[in-house]
């Protein structure tokens, strides 16, 4: 949390409760850390499971909701932060598969962003969400 370094890496193809008992499991492992799960499309599920199913607590909540959202305006600010620290920060990246994700993420021909055809940006979202909540968490006093 105090570094932003990038200790643990998922991506695979997994069920609900499975997904969510993993993914509580590693929060536990790295000291109870603060799980952030993109509540948009399927992640409200896994944010139920992990809560519910899993008992997890230290869930991060954005504007009362737990979970993050990714919208129209906060993923341009979000990709910002993820490509300032890839220049500021540079040893916070530690995945090979997550680098390679950020040199194949680019402009589109419609003027969003994202994956190239035929790859993908899973991960480059995941450490963007996870640096953009982690900001907000150290911001709180509360903590």
């Amino acid at each position: 949390m105090e570094t932003g370094l990038q200790c643990a890496e998922f991506a695979g193809h997994v069920g609900g409760l499975e997904l969510a008992r993993l993914v509580t499991g590693l929060a536990e492992e790295y000291n109870r850390a603060w799980l952030v799960i993109e509540r948009n499309n399927h992640g409200s599920g896994i944010l139920a499971l992990a809560d519910t199913a899993c008992a997890y607590r230290r869930i991060y909540s954005q504007s009362g909701q737990p979970g993050w959202l990714t919208t129209s305006v906060s993923r341009p600010a979000i990709l910002a932060r993820l490509g300032a620290a890839l220049v500021e920060q540079p040893c916070i990246f530690q995945s090979r598969k997550l680098l390679g994700e950020c040199r194949s993420f680019v402009r589109l021909a419609n003027g969003s962003s994202g994956a190239q055809s035929g790859t993908h940006d899973d991960r480059v979202m995941a450490m963007a969400i996870g640096l953009a909540a982690r900001a907000e968490l150290l911001g709180k006093s509360n903590l």
